[in-house]
């Protein structure tokens, strides 16, 4: 029994020393508390850092997306989109795959309402620019 005591004491010595570096890099577990940014109409909010997504949340209005910003000033905000803003954000999205681009991105953003041209309903409208991406947006964003 001691034979195997000591096999188990020496696998998981050096279990972990082979692990030292994935258990420094694994999350705290602690939540990162986020605001709602609830973005107002015709304004412009520039220099947020987009940090991740996740589709498919259901909620009162149905399903909705919500999107992980980083203010200018530091603050952990959650943007939700649905319906045609869904729809303009995931048009970015796929605009940034194609150009190669990952998260996080900087960018400058806008909410509206206008007019269908065909039919004149309205309709809520979000339109992303990208504004920078890459290593320099990353740093940015763990100084913060």
């Amino acid at each position: 029994m001691s034979n195997k005591q000591s096999t188990l004491d020496e696998f998981n010595k050096n279990y972990e020393a082979q692990n030292k570096e994935d258990r420094d890099a694994v999350a705290s577990g602690e939540y990162e508390e986020r605001e709602t940014l609830r973005a107002e109409r015709d304004q412009i909010y520039s220099g947020y850092i987009m940090e991740s997504s996740q589709d498919g949340i259901e909620g009162k209005y149905g399903t909705n997306t919500a999107i992980r910003l980083t203010s200018p000033e530091g603050t952990k905000v959650t943007l939700w989109v649905n319906g045609y803003e869904e729809e303009h954000f995931n048009a970015f999205m796929e605009k940034l795959d194609k150009k190669g681009v990952s998260l996080p991105v900087k960018v400058d953003f806008l909410r509206t309402q206008e007019e269908a041209k065909t039919s004149g309903n309205k309709y809520n409208r979000i339109r992303f620019l990208e504004v920078a991406s890459g290593e320099e947006v990353q740093m940015e964003l763990d100084s913060l």
